[in-house]
């Protein structure tokens, strides 16, 4: 028999406790918090909506990223990551950052009630149909934390799981925003550009309001098609708000705006409607055929609004001030925000959506 030396048994002994101390974790499902954010009820938890009729290839694909999910608890854990399995392996568009594509945002409350970045990560593969783990924050002691983690916007999940230390407990907390705002959108709204998951304009306006807009964004693709009206008249939300005008050309806007209100007004009588204007495009800035083309479209979406609101009790209209800081540098590409930019957009439309919705608080 070989003789056991000290340095083999040290060796044996380091090895497993390193394999003793990797097990020493706990893993919730995350089905076992409180998963938020979603506008519809779906087959799949982590679907934002079920097929419609009508929808496209690539609005079905949409349809099943995470994008506005996110998941509430507290812990006393000092430790705490995911353990993430993906349905395929997703996109990334050239103005995603991968981090906000396929990675996941922690936050913590304070305490002077503010909701405050924790940490964030991602796996460095994504393999589909495998378990991938990430560490998102640790020596975070033992105190109790109030957390939310935010799911990533372009990617399609099969599970996932907080990873927390052993010993630790870990429980559900309540959704962490009042009410249930839909935001319906194009890729402003589902995230392209956001520098992390958790800096889409209106995840960030959920956090400085209290109030729970849910993310229902499809990049390219909000063109106020009529079976996203059919849906949304189904949705049991308190207000929607409408990125609208981003996608559609002038001639689209001009031939479904009126039927699409039509649709929701008298569905949803009483419930408010609140459109927004498009951004400006920093790419308008020393391209004179791009910036008459992006002037026509605002200006469409201008006039017909204007009639819109007249006709309509409940339909309004916000003119989203700027997403482009004054020097033109808050852009990811000349179209999309970056988070800076999106924080701007959401501080140009804060004020003038919490007016509307001040109309229709029940006494």
């Amino acid at each position: 028999m070989e003789r056991i030396t000290m340095k083999k048994l040290f060796i044996f002994l380091l090895t497993v406790g390193l394999t003793l101390s990797a097990s020493a974790q706990n893993y919730t499902d995350v089905l076992d918090l409180t998963l938020f954010g979603k506008v519809f009820e779906t087959s799949h938890p982590f679907d934002r909506v079920d097929p419609l009729p009508g929808m496209t290839d690539g609005e079905r694909n949409q349809a099943k990223q995470s994008s506005g999910l996110a998941v509430a608890f507290s812990t006393n854990s000092k430790s705490i990551g995911v353990r993430v399995v993906y349905r395929g392996s997703g996109s990334i568009g050239g103005n995603s950052a991968t981090i906000a594509a396929r990675g996941f945002d922690l936050y913590m409350k304070t305490k002077d009630a503010r909701w405050m970045w924790a940490g964030n990560g991602f796996p460095k593969k994504f393999d589909a149909d495998v378990p991938h783990e990430v560490q998102l924050i640790q020596d975070s002691g033992t105190n109790e934390k109030a957390c939310i983690l935010y799911l990533p916007l372009t990617s399609r999940i099969a599970s996932l799981e907080v990873i927390t230390d052993e010993g630790a407990w870990i429980e559900s907390s309540p959704a962490p925003f009042k009410g249930r705002i839909a935001v319906f959108g194009s890729s402003f709204t589902q995230g392209s550009g956001a520098g992390r998951c958790a800096m889409t304009w209106e995840a960030q306006l959920s956090r400085a309001t209290g109030l729970n807009f849910m993310n229902f964004g499809f990049s390219g693709n909000c063109k106020l098609q009529p079976y996203f009206a059919d849906a949304l008249c189904g949705a049991h939300v308190d207000a929607y708000v409408f990125d609208a005008f981003s996608n559609p050309t002038p001639a689209e806007v001009r031939e479904r705006l009126e039927p699409f209100i039509q649709k929701l007004t008298k569905a949803r009588p009483g419930v408010p409607l609140i459109f927004l204007q498009t951004i400006r495009r920093e790419k308008r800035n020393f391209s004179s055929s791009y910036d008459a083309k992006e002037y026509a479209k605002r200006e469409n979406a201008e006039k017909l609004m204007k009639e819109m609101t007249e006709k309509y009790p409940d339909v309004y209209w916000v003119n989203t001030t700027n997403a482009t800081s004054s020097r033109n540098e808050a852009t990811s590409d000349g179209t999309h925000p970056d988070s800076y930019g999106y924080t701007l957009w959401m501080e140009s439309v804060k004020e003038p959506i919490i007016e509307i919705l001040r109309k229709y608080e029940k006494n």
